[in-house]
């Protein structure tokens, strides 16, 4: 991500969340926790947890820096034999590249603890068998051969959206209002599908909120009708996947924790599993109306802390 990207203010992004939450995954009443628990820190329930499944931006990090106290909380989770893992919506960089920018804060954690959107992709564009040519949201240093079928970044130029059968939203560092108004009237005048590998709306990144490709993405979706099909948090693939690794532990002894409702927590809640909400340092960073966001949203976590390391710092 090279900053580029243009910001979001955090009341927008609710409205946005708010807006599109019947495109995301349903909860039935049973899938509702009773109330939401106030907790010091992660490590206040971590007895309570075989696995625990971490966001990264807004939990682990913000920007380039750890979040006060969230080395200190992984490695005391590491202590009691916890089992950790991450999933990422940043479908923009390989899983080896963000496992080495999370040993450069600090963090100790493996390849094989990460499970990124980018995983599936591929495969969700195989599902669209008769489409072969697609126009690709992404900076210029995605591997974009690894795609099936011909695919291009969408630029500046009328051919690169006339021309597709398709369209992935990978990645929105590159993006910019004009191409997203070709976006958008090309599809309104030729509705196609529209693929997402990143359905955040935003991510923190220190002093703002960056606006994602799952944004653009319900802004192309208003446009022409189309459904957008999306990978990642809080689509069931990226759970299921972790889940799957680890068949021997009771899903209400595994942990989701994030920093935004619509995304970590729905998805979380979604899987079966227990969530965290934590509102420091990421995207409700300051917010002061956690209950009436619950009451918009319809659903609530099952605990509550200010960071997972608060008071370790």
């Amino acid at each position: 991500m090279t900053g580029a990207r243009p910001a979001l203010d955090r009341e927008s992004a609710i409205a946005a969340y708010l807006k599109y939450a019947d495109r995301m995954p349903g909860l039935a009443p049973g899938q509702l926790p009773a109330e939401t628990c106030d907790v010091a820190n992660i490590l206040a329930i971590a007895d309570q947890f075989d696995l625990i499944i971490f966001d990264a931006f807004g939990v682990l990090n913000s920007g380039a820096e750890a979040i006060p106290g969230a080395l200190q909380a992984i490695s005391s989770l590491r202590a009691q034999d916890v089992e950790l893992a991450i999933i990422t919506n940043d479908a923009s960089n390989a899983p080896a590249a963000i496992i080495e920018r999370h040993r450069n804060r600090g963090f100790d954690f493996s390849l094989e603890s990460l499970v990124s959107s980018a995983k599936y992709i591929v495969p969700m564009m195989k599902r669209h068998s008769d489409v072969t040519r697609w126009g690709v949201m992404a900076p210029a240093h995605w591997p974009i051969d690894q795609l099936p079928g011909q695919a291009w970044f969408l630029g500046d130029d009328d051919s690169d959206y006339d021309t597709a059968e398709g369209f992935v939203l990978i990645d929105s560092d590159a993006w910019n209002e004009k191409r997203q108004r070709r976006l958008e009237t090309n599809l309104a005048n030729n509705p196609r599908p529209i693929l997402v590998g990143n359905p955040d709306i935003c991510a923190p990144m220190g002093d703002f909120l960056s606006v994602e490709s799952g944004y653009f993405a319900h802004l192309a979706a208003d446009a022409c009708g189309v459904m957008p099909e999306c990978v990642g948090k809080p689509y069931r693939e990226v759970f299921d996947d972790i889940l799957q690794r680890y068949p021997d532990i009771d899903p209400q002894r595994v942990l989701m924790v994030g920093d935004t409702l619509h995304t970590d927590i729905l998805g979380g809640l979604a899987a079966g599993i227990k969530t965290l909400l934590v509102t420091r340092g990421g995207f409700l960073d300051g917010y002061d109306d956690l209950a009436g966001l619950y009451d918009r949203a319809g659903f609530w976590p099952h605990f509550r802390a200010p960071a997972i390391g608060a008071g370790l710092e």
